[in-house]
Parts: structure tokens; sequence; C-alpha cells
């Protein structure tokens, strides 16, 4: 649970016509959602590994797709994944301490990504801690506000409106109105698949994962229900029109007063960074994977090959992929310095954060025919796996139909990684060598 369930909702009343839409968006989502944290819990459990998801799309569709997911994790979806969330983090904080500084955003973030570098290089034990602390803090503190506003104060009266949304009549554009809806809360759902990534850290994974990920998403999905019905009580779908950022602070206020609108502020804060803290503690893990992968197969004295030494560095002493956690945290802090606005960082990486998944939950078709797996097993098998990859493929053709402009730049730096494994492979003395 990160932050978009304090912003979604303001943005989905641009598009819901009617308070049932709403908790329709927010289900489907939340479906689709189980739908790949349930094939990701067989996938996970058959190849517990650290960085698992990379280690599944190679063992399915070959070294290229293995690379070029490297590729695009380590230099697109990883840096802008947190340098997206640091920067919402810092211009909270921003407001919360007064600073109105134009750098003062980014610098904030800047220091809330190098505090859970510090937590994480301390031991994965460390970082699990802390995310455990602020992921309860972040939960209580949710249930309270919308327990206190579903006892406290009387539901809103109100009068149904329409939004106006283009081709909203018959069944296109009903079927259109679903699209959008499932663009607007899709990305907040955001976050499940990484953790996989600390698949090799963690004890009896086929019971831990699958457990981990099912009941995982879905407690967050039935939070988020639970959330918007209490939203929705105090603030219709017509006042969220007019104020789409404020609905929190406004359910904070109607409920507690003025003092609400700071008790919210400081929970958005909280579930900003623990949101970061997650990020910063499962993300390396696929860096090592990657270091590790490929270290071997370049040779000595090669830039690559310092990269890589780089990333597969781990600490004799806490265990923890010391060399990834600094590289992540400094490329994150690169990339935030640079883009500055949380719009630009995630049109820069949204197709290439949702591509991926897509191949990695296709690979389940592959591992059934080559693994036999006698533990946890996708229920509703064939089904399940391609409702989510059918659902996101049609999302991403939406994203860069409707959005091309922001989303080519991550889509280009992406297809980088095109000549540079030929590159890579070429000639009889490849530089890569594969088995």
């Amino acid at each position: 649970m990160g932050s978009g369930i304090f912003f979604t909702p303001g943005e989905l009343a641009s598009v819901a016509q009617h308070n049932w839409q709403v908790y329709l968006f927010w289900g489907l989502c939340g479906i689709i959602t189980l739908c790949g944290a349930l094939t990701l819990a067989e996938l996970s459990s058959l190849m517990p590994r650290s960085g698992a998801t990379f280690h599944i799309i190679r063992e399915s569709f070959g070294p290229f797709w293995g690379f070029l997911k490297a590729w695009t994790e380590i230099l697109v979806v990883a840096p802008g994944s947190v340098a997206g969330v640091a920067i919402i983090f810092g211009a909270f904080f921003s407001e919360l301490v007064g600073s109105h500084w134009q750098w003062s955003p980014a610098i904030w973030g800047v220091s809330a990504i190098l505090v859970f570098t510090a937590i994480n290089l301390m031991g994965v034990r460390w970082g699990g801690v802390t995310q455990v602390i602020i992921t309860s803090v972040k939960i209580a503190a949710l249930l309270f506000l919308v327990l206190s506003s579903l006892l406290l104060v009387d539901q809103t009266p109100t009068t149904e409106s329409v939004s106006q949304v283009a081709g909203a009549d018959g069944l296109w554009g009903f079927i259109r109105l679903v699209g959008l809806g499932i663009g607007a809360v899709l990305f907040t759902y955001d976050g499940w698949a990484d953790v996989s990534h600390v698949a090799g850290e963690v004890k009896s994974p086929k019971r831990i994962l699958p457990l981990g990920l099912v009941v995982g998403v879905g407690s967050i999905a039935f939070l988020y229900l639970l959330v918007n019905y209490a939203f929705l009580r105090v603030v219709p779908l017509e006042a969220m029109r007019e104020e789409p950022t404020l609905i929190a602070s406004t359910v904070a206020r109607v409920t507690f007063g003025e003092t609400g609108a700071k008790l919210i502020t400081g929970l958005i804060i909280i579930s900003i960074f623990g949101a970061l803290g997650g990020l910063l503690m499962t993300v390396p893990r696929f860096y090592f994977a990657t270091g590790v992968r490929y270290v071997q197969r370049i040779r000595k004295g090669h830039p690559v090959n310092l990269v890589l030494q780089t990333l597969s560095r781990v600490s004799p002493k806490t265990g923890v992929p010391v060399g990834a956690i600094l590289f992540v945290s400094a490329l994150s802090c690169i990339v935030l310095l640079f883009f500055r606005t949380f719009s630009r960082l995630v049109n820069f990486f949204v197709v290439s954060n949702y591509f991926f998944p897509i191949l990695v939950i296709g690979a389940v078709f592959k591992f059934r025919s080559r693994y036999r797996n006698e533990g946890y097993r996708t229920p509703g098998y064939p089904v399940v796996p391609l409702v989510f990859m059918v659902v996101m493929a049609s999302f991403l053709i939406s994203a860069l139909y409707y959005r091309p402009g922001d989303i080519l730049i991550g889509v280009g730096l992406t297809a980088l990684g095109i000549p540079f494994y030929v590159w890579l492979n070429k000639g009889k003395d490849s530089r890569v060598r594969y088995e």
C-alpha cells in the first residue's frame, strides 16, 4: 500500500458516473492484480531466487529477454519508481515543514532515499522489521480515519450527477468507461511483484511466498474498497470532482476538525515513506541477481564487467547485496534530480513497468510443461493468468495511444538494450557467453 489511495479516488471521480462504478473499478483492479499474484506465487515457489522475475523470464523466453528485462529494470523502471515515490515524499514533507524552496522536494526526496539505504545496508532483517513497523502504522492510522468517519460522521446527502465522459452511452461507451477506470486505479495496486525479488532470502519459500502474495493483495484490495466507501459517505462524487486532491484531507477535517488536516498529512508522509522503503529493500535484489548472472560472462577489465562486479558484491558481515543497494540509491538520486516531477517520472517508466510482468505471468505456461510442481499451483489455470495478460496488454496499448510523447522516452531507452545486447555478443570472441 503506497500513496495512491490518497490521490486515485479524486482522479477516478472524473471518470465514474455513479458510486457503484467506483467500487466496480477498484474491485476489478483488485481481481486483475490477484490474478497476477496467484500466478507469480506458483512461479516464485518453483524458482525461489533473489530477483526471481529475472530468472523466470530468462528460463522461459531465453537469454535475450532476460537481458532486456535486466537492462530495463536497471536503467528505467527501478530508478524511475524509486525517484517517483521519493519526489512525492519530498513534496509533502516540504509542505509539512513549510519549506517552499524550489529544490526542497528533491532534496528531501534524496534524503529519504539515503535514510533507507543506510537501513538496508544493516541487513535484510532490519529492512524487513522497518517495513513491518511502518506498514502497521500507516494501515492502523488509515483504518482509524476510516472507522472514525463511519462512526462519527453522518452520511452526506448526494444528488446523482453524471461526469462528462465522452461516449459513455452504449456498450462500447461502457467498455471505454471501464478502461478509463482501470487505467486510473491500476497503478495504485502496483508493487506486488516486487515481493518476489527477495525470494532467495525467504525461509520455506514454497509455503511463505504464495501465502504472502495472496493474503497481501487480497487484504489491500479489501482495504481499498473500505476506504472508498468511507470517502464517498463524506465526500460525494460531485464534490470529489471539484477538489480531487483534497479528498482525504476533507474527510479528516470533517471528522476531527482542523487537526485532521495535519493528521492526514502525517499519514500520507508515513505511507509514502513506507512505500519508498519497500522499493529500496526489494529492488536491489534484482540488481544483485543480474550482476551474479552476467559477471562471469563478460571478460575482466571490461567496463561492463566492473559495473556487474559492483552489483554482485555481498557484505561479508550482513549478507546483503551492498553493491546493488548503493548502485540503486545513487542512480535513483540522479534520476530524481534530473526529472524533479512525478508526472514526468511516471510517463518515463510506465510502459516498461507493465510490459515485463506480462512476460513473467506468461511464463507459467512453459513452467507447467517443464517442471513437476507438487506444491502450490495457480487456481483457475489457465484462465487466471490469461485474464491478467489480456487486461495488461490492453492497458499498454491504450497508454501508448493516449500519451505517446512522454512514454516513448522510456520505450526508446529500453530499445537501446537491443543493439547493446548485439554488440556484447558479436564476433567469435563474444563478450557475453551462454551455456
